[in-house]
């Protein structure tokens, strides 16, 4: 498993990076299969991608899509082994979040300037959404939401606490859902994260890298998988860390990279394509190979 995580909060590239992975690790393996466990997109910012999805009753983002499409292989327990169309954004995203701007206000979760929606969460029955009451109750939801996405039956969190409680009982065992089916896929995956955290998988679940791609705009380091695991676990200890989550330069000032390779500018077009990511790329995904060997 290799793990592509970002430097900085800003758009990295992990994504095109990562479904350039999977494209060359299809080429030298001959399957290979992408997963992002948590995402999101805002209503505002990503509208063409909330109505893409929204239009069917959904909820998933670019980034899963782009990595479904780039993937051969369903992850193991989904489908089977020749069953591409078994590859969804929902299956290999388990969480994903809508968020919208809100000017001038603090949302729920404490994000500033912009508030949590609803979420939803691919569970052992499906899919299940989770809604933000608070800011329902305040008029927040967009207008055609609820049309849009089976939220009449979904759960309402009108506080941090109920949030809590949701995350218990139903977002840490999807991610540990996720994690365990990692461990027992039998081909390459790799695994992106989200913004600047270290590790989106479960932290006490049963995978650990061989190896981790941390790609900042123009670039990206490679670290050894054993070495970067037990820095997070150090950093987990940091009270500059949450109890969840550690952040990427945490773990990386603990920690040297093993190479750095450089990342060209791609055009809209290349980015697109995974096959000519990889070809663009080339000489990056050599140096990580050579990591892996």
């Amino acid at each position: 498993m290799v793990l592509v995580a970002g430097g900085a909060r800003v758009d990295a590239g992990k994504t095109t990076f990562s479904t350039g992975l999977v494209s060359a690790l299809a080429d030298r393996a001959g399957d290979a299969v992408g997963v992002k466990p948590r995402a999101g997109n805002d209503y505002w910012y990503d509208h063409d991608d909330y109505r893409i999805a929204s239009d069917a009753g959904r909820l998933y983002g670019k980034d899963a899509r782009r990595l479904a499409a780039a993937s051969t292989r369903p992850l193991a327990g989904v489908g089977g082994r020749d069953r591409p169309e078994a590859i969804t954004p929902e299956g290999i995203n388990p969480v994903h979040r809508l968020w919208r701007p809100t000017p001038d206000r603090t949302g729920m979760l404490g994000d500033t300037d912009r508030t949590f929606l609803c979420d939803r969460v691919t569970t052992g029955d499906g899919a299940r959404f989770v809604v933000n009451g608070a800011a329902e109750s305040a008029g927040l939801l967009p207008e055609g939401l609820t049309d849009r996405l089976p939220l009449g039956t979904a759960t309402r969190v009108d506080d941090v606490a109920a949030f809590n409680d949701e995350m218990t009982a139903d977002y840490l065992p999807a991610f540990d859902r996720l994690t365990d089916r990692v461990a027992e896929t039998d081909v390459p995956v790799v695994v992106e994260s989200y913004a600047d955290i270290a590790s989106p998988l479960s932290k006490d679940g049963p995978v650990e890298p061989d190896a981790v791609a941390v790609v900042d705009p123009g670039r990206v380091r490679l670290y050894a998988g054993d070495r970067y695991a037990k820095a997070r676990a150090v950093a987990s200890g940091s009270p500059r860390e949450g109890a969840l989550e550690e952040h990427t330069g945490t773990v990386t000032e603990m920690i040297d990279p093993l190479a750095t390779a450089a990342l060209p500018a791609l055009s809209g077009d290349e980015r697109g394509d995974p096959g000519r990511v990889a070809a663009r790329y080339d000489e990056a995904y050599a140096t990580l190979f050579n990591v892996l060997s």
